[in-house]
Formats: C-alpha cells, structure tokens, sequence
C-alpha cells in the first residue's frame, strides 16, 4: 500500500480527499501545517506528498526546499494543491522541485487521484501496476 502525505490546514478538504485516496487503496497520513509536515517527513516513509502553499508555521514551498534538500527525501514526488490568488507561489513551486500543481477550484478527487496513479505507477488498488511475471 502506498503512503500520501497529505499537507493541509481545511479539515474539510482533508476529509474529502482523504475518503477518496483511502477508497483507492492509499493509506493517508495527515499534516495540518509545515512543522508537523517536516516531522512526519522525517520520521515516516511516505510515497507521494499533497501540499497547500498555504499553510501554517511553515509555507508549502519551505517544505518543498525541504523536501528536495534532504537526500532520502529528494525524489519523493509533490503534488501542488492550492488557490487560485496565489500562482506566483505556484510557479515558484515548480521551479524549486514540484511535479504537478492544481487549483482547490479546478480540481476534483478524480483529478487528484489519477495524477497521483500516474506519478506512482499504481493500478486502482493503490498497488503497483507492474505486470506479474508469466
């Protein structure tokens, strides 16, 4: 089963996403802000990190320059979810190391989910999509 880090300070958002990623077979870790989110970084092997810019103590993009300045956590892939009122912060996500970036407004669980599949190369169980051996 693969592990989301799941950056976010809306309780409803996180419920809504996290419902879906767990249907999908993900197991969900959750970070209400930006020190709780490097402390779970550290301490936990997560696969994929979905992160608002916006968020408390630490701002989503001091966790990126985290993230891509740690050697174990280097390759770890970062989704983008955010507003629309910030895109210079979303550019500069990218920039400093993020693989995809989506507005709250434009993006739905299915959105999400299937960049996160695609991004991991995992089938609809959250498991690898590789092909057994014949």
């Amino acid at each position: 089963m693969k592990t989301i880090l799941f950056i976010e300070d809306n309780a409803l958002i996180v419920k809504v996403y996290q419902m879906a990623l767990s249907r999908e077979g993900f197991c969900v870790e959750v970070a209400e802000d930006g020190l709780v989110a490097m402390k779970k970084l550290a301490a936990a092997k997560s696969d994929l990190v979905v992160l608002d810019l916006m968020i408390p103590k630490l701002t989503g993009t001091d966790v990126i320059k985290y993230i891509r300045s740690t050697p174990a956590l280097k390759s770890l892939p970062v989704i983008i979810l955010s507003d629309a009122s910030i895109a210079d912060l979303a550019q500069e996500a990218i920039k400093i190391g993020a693989e995809r970036v989506f507005l709250k407004s434009q993006c739905s669980p299915a959105i999400l989910i299937g960049a996160i599949k695609e991004l991991l190369g995992v089938g609809a169980t959250g498991a690898s999509a590789q092909t057994p051996p014949a």
